[in-house]
């Protein structure tokens, strides 16, 4: 299991990769965020992890007298993208963003729940929010649309949003490092 500390270190910087070109480059960004819910070949990649990853979380979880069948998981997979890459190509990006989120809320809250820092809270609302904003997406996917429209619809929004998100980056490398030992 990986700690508090490196998911809090690697989810900072994460926000501050994906955030830095809404602050410098914010026309690339508008315009990357206008073609990335039809983009197939961004939909593909994201729903094919997603499915890698619930398919080792389904293998990992003990479901009782279905657990006999956890070998066709191996085999369902395949089928399963490619049936998803024929049928539900539409939006395809936002719905898989969107599973990717609610599945990474679980190494986050599994992380959080060994810590008995008052700081714990933020992650745990931060995967919880994954998790809402997931099923969002999943279910409306042209959600994200609007999403991108409000924070990313003028260049002065969009580098509003890139500070906010270098914020909450060095917020949570910070949490990592000092509230929960990752400096040690």
């Amino acid at each position: 299991m990986i700690s508090l500390s490196d998911l809090c270190l690697s989810t900072g910087l994460v926000s501050l990769v994906l955030y830095f070109p809404f602050l410098v480059a914010p026309e690339w960004t508008q315009q990357g965020l206008r073609v990335f819910p039809r983009n197939i070949w961004a939909g593909g990649l994201l729903a094919a992890v997603a499915l890698v990853w619930a398919a080792f979380e389904i293998n990992d979880m003990p479901l009782g007298g279905v657990d006999a069948y956890k070998s066709w998981l191996w085999v369902l997979g395949p089928v399963v993208y490619g049936l998803i890459m024929v049928f539900m190509n539409e939006l395809l990006a936002p719905r898989a963003l969107g599973g990717l989120l609610m599945l990474s809320a679980g190494p986050l809250l599994e992380a959080q729940r060994l810590y008995e820092s008052a700081w714990t809270v933020v992650p745990a609302v931060m995967a919880y929010v994954w998790v809402v904003v997931g099923m969002v997406l999943v279910l409306s996917p042209y959600r994200f649309r609007h999403a991108a429209q409000f924070y990313c619809g003028t260049n002065a929004t969009c580098r509003w949003t890139g500070i906010l998100g270098l914020a909450q980056g060095v917020f949570l490398i910070g949490l990592g490092i000092f509230a929960f030992g990752g400096g040690r």
